[in-house]
């Protein structure tokens, strides 16, 4: 918690970037190496969990104690790209296929500054062809990330750092949806 915005609960990540997959879950680390999943992940309440694939459904237990998050990626992905997410977390629609996740400190921060987003997938699709994911989500991570952003497929990582407040450096998000189409 001392890691985080609210300093409340407890904040994961993952960043399976080059190779860290493997010390998540048992499998082929290697980016040739491509596979669908569904994942079904059981949090205490009131904690959301996401995950580099499709929300299917969210579910809160007859006790009221737990939150059941169920999910799908139907598109192959390498392992890098498999991201999982567990923290008090808000959202904010930002377009049609865009919502942004952050701690509810600073989402309201985070859905201004990357409120062009579709724009940014707009323009990349004029170029590259039409964006297979379905959704582009954006979470704003904890200031312990120590990078700019990670194109996990449906859910960027971005860091805090790129809350200028003049949407002046919400360009890394369009570096981000490149790798879309190119990996």
């Amino acid at each position: 918690p001392k890691q985080t915005e609210g300093k409340v609960y407890p904040y994961l990540f993952t960043q399976c970037q080059a190779i860290h997959c493997r010390s998540m879950v048992p499998i082929q680390d290697i980016p040739s190496v491509k596979f669908t999943y569904s994942a079904s992940i059981t949090v205490p309440a009131p904690l959301i969990a996401l995950v580099s694939g499709l929300r299917k459904t969210q579910t809160l237990s007859d006790d009221g104690k737990t939150i059941v998050h169920t999910f799908e990626q139907p598109i192959p992905i390498p392992s890098y790209l498999l991201a999982l997410v567990v923290g008090n977390l808000e959202s904010r629609k930002i377009g049609p296929r865009s919502d942004v996740w952050s701690e509810p400190e600073m989402v309201d921060k985070a859905a201004w500054e990357f409120s062009e987003t579709e724009q940014m997938i707009k323009c990349a699709e004029d170029i590259m062809g039409p964006y297979e994911w379905t959704r582009y989500d954006l979470l704003m991570l904890p200031p312990s990330f120590p990078y700019g952003g990670m194109e996990n497929p449906c859910l960027t990582f971005v860091t805090p750092t790129l809350l200028a407040g003049d949407r002046s450096l919400a360009g890394v998000v369009a570096h981000e949806i490149s790798h879309s189409w190119t990996g």
